[in-house]
This record gives structure tokens, sequence and C-alpha cells, in this order.
């Protein structure tokens, strides 16, 4: 999160520079437990198998980590998007101590936009991408038809299925299209959501950082 959007409270407090401090220091702690888990994540998909380094992350992040595994709109069978709320949410946190240990104080404002901001950039935005690269892979494949492509396709497909779907009865309804057609159109239709979505956020992140209260 970009601070200087805040020049209002830029000088909004001198006192409290002890819970100032401490806030910092909280934040700082959060920085690097946020690094854990992405290393976590890294080693959960290299597959290393166990060792002391995996075991003392495991201990001290999986706790964490396992809060979020309730979340099943982010799991599917083949991927597990979780850590990505459980980190969304150690950002929330973190940037708000790190501006209380700025500024001095938090405002409605700043906490809207900064989990605007987060969940844009730790969950939707990863998403779009996430569906952008399947959507591009699923479309090369239909340029590049092979036997071994088949397996690739279902796997795809049960990934992107609800999307494609989706596409189809907007703009094909009762229509019988080719895959090749039906994939370009759902690539550019969340391309084009993808741009969309990213300056509304944008917008609205400005505006809550602007509110005075």
């Amino acid at each position: 999160m970009n601070y200087t959007s805040y020049p209002t409270i830029a000088h909004a407090s001198q006192g409290g520079g002890f819970f100032m401090t401490i806030a910092s220091i909280a934040a700082s702690l959060l920085s690097f437990y946020s690094l854990l888990i992405w290393l976590r994540i890294v080693i959960s998909w290299v597959r290393i198998g166990q060792n002391p380094l995996t075991h003392w992350l495991g201990r001290i992040v999986d706790p964490y980590l396992d809060l979020f595994k309730p979340i099943t709109a982010l799991r599917r069978e083949r991927f597990d998007l979780t850590p990505l709320a459980a980190l969304a949410l150690l950002s929330v946190v973190q940037s708000m101590l790190r501006l209380y240990g700025t500024y001095g104080r938090l405002t409605v404002g700043m906490v809207l936009a900064l989990i605007l901001h987060t969940l844009w950039s730790y969950l939707a935005s990863p998403l779009f991408w996430f569906a952008l690269i399947l959507l591009g892979v699923r479309l090369y494949f239909c340029y590049r038809p092979s036997p071994r492509a088949i397996t690739y396709i279902a796997m795809l497909d049960s990934m992107l299925g609800g999307l494609l779907n989706w596409v189809q009865r907007l703009f094909y309804p009762g229509r019988a299209i080719n895959d090749r057609r039906l994939v370009t159109t759902s690539l550019i239709i969340t391309l084009a959501l993808y741009l969309a979505s990213s300056a509304l956020v944008k917008a609205l992140v400005t505006l809550a950082s602007r509110l005075g209260f």
C-alpha cells in the first residue's frame, strides 16, 4: 500500500510515540511471518521431502493456514488458494499497524482503502491472472490439438468449466460454437473484466483514502 496516499495526516500525531513504536515492531514481525508463509508455499510446490526446515516451518505457520481451509470457494481438486486469504488478512493487519506506526492514527477511510487494496492484490487479481493463464494454455491446445493434449484439455476444462459455461450462456445462448471461439471469447471477456476491475479498485482506493474520518 502506498502511504503517500494519505498526505493530510502526515503530521497528524506527534505523541503516542511508544505505541507507534510497538505498532511498527509488530508490523515488522508480521512481515517476517508472511515471508515464512511464502517459504512454506514454495516448499510445498517443489515437494521437498520432510526435513528440519519443513518441520519447523509447518509448526509455525500451518496452525494459522489451517484456519482458512474451510473456505471451500478457494479450494479445488488440483489447487488450494486459501493461503492467499491468509496472506491477505496478514497484509491488512500489517498495513494498519505500519500506518499507525508512521502517522499515529487510523481513519475509517484508511482502513477501507487498505481492505480494498489487499483484497484486490491478494485475491481478485491473482484469480484473474490464474484464469487468464489457464485460458491462454487452453487456447494453445485449440490450435495445437494432439492425442496427448486431450488429457490436459480435460484438466483445464475441469477448472474453467464455470467460466466457459457462463460465457456460453451470456454470448451464445442456444447456439453450438467450436471450442476455439468459446475460449477466445472467454479470454477477451476475462481480460476486459480484469482491466475494468483494476481501474475501479484504484478509483475506490483513492476515494476511500481521501475520506476525512
